[in-house]
C-alpha cells in the first residue's frame, strides 16, 4: 500500500485534519501545525508522503485557490470608507519593508535584482493572522484596525504587482552577459500584451459572463461554485499566455468575481468552505514536505530567519509609527495597527515557493521564511491580544442598507420573481444577501417551505443568491421582528396589497406595527412586474427625518435602476439639495415638483415602479386618498421609511407625487 493513491489520501487528509487542532493547543497559528506535520509525514523524517503525487497536486491548486479567494474577499467598501489611511499605509507599509529587503537580498545574500525583489516582496505583504482576536475584542471597526486591514490589500497587491513582473522575466547568465526570458517557457504573448489581455479578460470580459450564466444557466449553487472554479482557473490560463505566474491571474479573477458574489451569500460559504478544508491546507503541508527539518536547525538557516524577521518588525514599525503620526493616533492605536500588520503567512511562503522553483534563490531562503513566518505569527499574535486591552472601543458602524435584506414572502399580490428581483437589485451594491421568509403558523409548515423555496428559485433566476427562512410562530408580526434580530437584517421588505387607505386606518395593518417596532429600515412593496423607469418623489423635506427617509427612498430607486439599466426620476421641491447627490449618475434626472394635481395620476405607466418615504402617505386629504389608491391600483409601488417609521395607514402619496406627474404629464406630451 506504500505509495498507493488510497493511503496517501488517507494521510494527507489526516494531517489536514489534526495540525490545526494540535497547533491550537500550543496557542500556534494552524497553518504552522499544517507545515510541521506535513514535513513530519514527509520524505525527510517518516516517508509517508512524497513532494509529488496526490499532495503536490491539491497543493498546487490551493495556491491558486488561496490566491482567488483573497481576491473574492476584498472588502471594496471598507476600502473606499478608509481610503486616505489605507493608501498612506500601505504605500509606507509596502515600499518601506521593500527597500529593506531588497538592498538585504541583493548585498547580503548576494542574489540577482530579481531575486531580491522577491525577497522584498515577501516581507513588504503581510497576512492578518491575528484578526481573530480583533473580532473577539469588538475592534473591526477602529481606525487601527480597518487602516491595517485596508492598507494590508494594498501592500499585497505591490506584492504581487512585483510578483508577476519577476515571474515573467527571470535572469539567466548567456556569454558572460545578462539576459531575460520568461518564466513560463514559449509564452504565446510578450508581457507588454500578456498584462493588458489578463486584466481585460479577469476585470472585465469574466464579470459579464458570469452575470449572464448566473442570470440565463446557473440558477443552482453547485453550477455557480464549478464556474468560481472555471473562472480561477481560466483566469490562470490566461496569464500563463503571457508567461506570467497563474497565481496572479487567479487573483485578478476573484477580483473581478468580488461584486458578483455576495460575501455573506451561501456561494461565498461553500467556496470558502472547500478552499478552507482542502485546497489550501493541502498547499501549506506540500511545502512543509519539501523541508529537512536538520536544515531548520543550522545556525546559518537560524540566522538568516532572525534578520528576515528584524526586516518585518523593524520595516512595519516604522510604517506605522510615521502613519500613527500623520492621521494623529495614539500610542494603544499605533501598537495595535503594527502588531496586525507583522503576520507573515501563506502569501509569503506562495511568493517563496514561486522564488524557489524559478532558481532564483536557494532551499535555505525558503526554510528560513518558514521560520520566519513562526516568528512573526507568535509576534503578531502576542502582540494583538495584548494592545486589543488599551485601543478604546469604537462607536458601533451602520450597518449597509443593503448587508442582509429580508423579504416576507407571503402571496400579497405581488409576482414572486419581480419582488425578488427587487430585494437583490438593493442587495448586490453591498454584496449583500437576500432573505426571503414566511411566518408559518402551526400546521401549515410544508406550504409555507414551498413558498419560500420558490423564493429562493426566484432570486436565482434574477442572478442573485438567497437561503430562505421558514419561522413558526402565531403572530407574524413577533416572528417577524424576532427573524429581523436573530439573522441581522439590514433592511426589511413587508408584502403589501397597495393603498387600501379607508381599510387600513379603520382596521390597522401589520405593516404599520412591524413599521413602529422595527429598529432597522423598513419598506411595504407591491411589485407587480419588471419595471421600465423608476420613480422618486421625496415630498416635503422640511425636516430631518423627512430628509433621512427622501434620502433612503432615493438610494433604493438607485439600486433598481442601475441594475436594471433603467432611467430614474426624482421629483422634488428642492432640486438644490438632491441635484448634486446624482450629479455621477447620467439615468437619473432631477425634477423640481409643483402643485399637486390629481387629475394627472393617470400619467404614472403600469411598468413604472414607485418609491417613495413614509411621510408622503399622510400628506394627501380627503378625495385625495381615493384619487391615489385609484390611479395606483395597478402600478408597483415600494414605501420606505427609517428605524420606527413605516407607516401605510396615513394619508397616501399625494404632496411627493403632485410635481413628477406634473413633469410626467410634460414628457408625455
Amino acid at each position: 500500500m506504500s505509495g498507493s493513491l488510497e493511503l496517501s489520501l488517507f494521510i494527507l487528509l489526516a494531517v489536514i485534519l489534526a495540525g490545526p487542532i494540535v497547533a491550537e493547543r500550543f496557542r500556534v497559528p494552524g497553518l504552522i501545525g499544517l507545515i510541521f506535520f506535513g514535513m513530519i509525514v514527509g520524505p525527510f523524517v517518516l516517508g509517508w508522503l512524497k513532494p509529488v503525487g496526490i499532495a503536490s497536486a491539491l497543493g498546487d491548486i490551493g495556491l491558486l485557490y488561496l490566491m482567488f479567494l483573497a481576491g473574492l474577499s476584498f472588502n471594496l467598501r471598507a476600502f473606499n470608507d478608509n481610503k486616505s489611511n489605507a493608501i498612506v499605509y500601505g504605500l509606507l507599509g509596502f515600499f518601506i519593508p521593500f527597500v529593506m529587503s531588497y538592498y538585504y537580498g541583493l548585498n547580503a545574500l548576494e542574489l540577482t535584482a530579481l531575486g531580491a525583489a522577491l525577497i522584498g516582496a515577501m516581507w513588504a505583504s503581510n497576512t492578518l493572522v491575528a484578526y481573530p482576536d480583533v473580532l473577539a475584542a469588538g475592534l473591526q471597526n477602529s481606525r487601527a484596525v480597518t487602516a491595517a486591514v485596508s492598507a494590508g490589500v494594498v501592500a499585497d497587491l505591490f506584492s504581487l504587482t512585483v510578483l508577476a513582473v519577476v515571474t515573467s522575466t527571470a535572469v539567466i547568465e548567456n556569454d558572460g552577459s545578462p539576459s531575460l526570458h520568461a518564466s513560463n517557457q514559449d509564452p504565446l504573448l510578450p508581457l507588454w500584451i500578456g498584462l493588458p489581455v489578463l486584466v481585460a479578460f479577469t476585470l472585465w470580459l469574466l464579470p459579464k459572463v458570469a452575470e449572464w450564466f448566473f442570470v440565463r444557466v446557473g440558477h443552482t449553487r453547485m453550477q455557480r461554485f464549478v464556474f468560481a472554479l472555471a473562472g480561477m482557473s481560466a483566469g490562470a490560463a490566461v496569464a500563463l499566455l503571457g508567461g506570467i505566474e497563474g497565481l496572479i491571474g487567479a487573483f485578478l479573477a476573484g477580483l473581478g468575481l468580488n461584486m458578483i458574489i455576495p460575501a455573506r451569500s451561501a456561494l461565498m460559504h461553500r467556496i470558502e468552505f472547500v478552499g478552507g478544508a482542502i485546497f489550501v491546507p493541502a498547499f501549506l503541508v506540500s511545502i512543509g514536505l519539501a523541508i529537512d527539518p536538520r536544515a531548520l536547525f543550522d545556525l546559518d538557516t537560524v540566522l538568516l530567519a532572525t534578520a528576515f524577521t528584524l526586516l518585518v518588525v523593524v520595516g512595519k514599525g516604522i510604517a506605522a509609527g510615521i502613519n500613527a503620526l500623520i492621521f494623529k493616533l495614539s500610542l494603544a492605536e499605533y501598537g495595535l495597527m503594527s502588531s496586525l500588520s507583522i503576520g507573515q503567512a501563506a502569501s509569503t511562503l506562495a511568493i517563496a515557493q514561486v522564488g524557489f522553483s524559478l532558481g532564483l534563490f536557494g532551499r535555505e531562503v525558503v526554510n528560513a521564511s518558514i521560520l520566519a513566518v513562526v516568528a512573526t505569527a507568535l509576534i503578531t499574535s502576542y502582540g494583538t491580544r495584548f494592545f486589543v486591552q488599551r485601543v478604546e472601543r469604537p462607536a458601533v458602524l451602520e450597518v449597509p442598507l443593503g448587508d442582509n435584506v429580508l423579504v416576507d414572502v407571503r402571496d400579497q399580490g405581488s409576482d414572486l420573481n419581480a419582488l425578488m428581483a427587487v430585494a437583490g437589485d438593493i442587495a448586490k451594491p453591498d454584496r449583500g444577501v437576500v432573505t426571503p421568509y414566511l411566518v408559518s403558523t402551526p400546521g401549515q409548515l410544508e406550504i409555507a417551505k414551498l413558498r419560500v423555496q420558490n423564493a429562493n428559485e426566484a432570486a436565482a433566476v434574477s442572478g442573485h443568491d438567497a437561503s430562505g427562512k421558514v419561522r413558526v410562530d402565531d403572530s407574524f408580526i413577533e416572528g417577524t421582528m424576532f427573524l429581523a434580530e436573530e439573522v441581522g437584517a439590514s433592511l426589511s421588505i413587508i408584502g403589501w396589497h397597495g393603498p387600501k387607505f379607508p381599510a387600513d386606518m379603520m382596521f390597522g395593518n401589520d405593516i404599520d406595527s412591524i413599521g413602529e417596532l422595527s429598529t432597522i429600515p423598513t419598506a411595504a412593496a407591491r411589485v407587480l412586474r419588471p419595471w421600465t423607469r423608476v420613480l422618486v418623489f421625496t415630498g416635503d423635506t422640511t425636516n430631518a427625518w423627512h430628509r433621512e427617509d427622501a434620502l433612503l427612498a432615493i438610494s433604493i430607486g438607485r439600486r433598481l435602476a442601475a441594475h436594471s439599466d433603467v432611467s430614474m426620476v426624482i421629483a422634488t421641491r428642492d432640486v438644490k439639495t438632491y441635484e448634486p447627490l446624482v450629479a455621477d449618475a447620467s439615468y437619473i434626472e432631477v425634477r423640481e415638483s409643483s402643485r399637486w394635481r390629481a387629475a394627472a395620476l393617470h400619467q404614472v405607466t403600469d411598468t413604472d415602479i414607485v418609491v417613495v418615504p413614509t411621510h408622503t402617505m399622510r400628506e394627501a386629504r380627503g378625495l385625495g386618498q381615493w384619487r391615489v389608491a385609484k390611479a395606483f391600483a395597478d402600478t408597483s409601488i415600494i414605501v420606505v421609511g427609517g428605524p420606527h417609521r413605516l407607516s401605510v395607514g396615513g394619508d397616501p402619496v399625494q404632496s411627493a407625487l403632485h410635481g413628477v406627474v406634473d413633469s410626467t404629464e410634460a414628457s408625455t406630451g
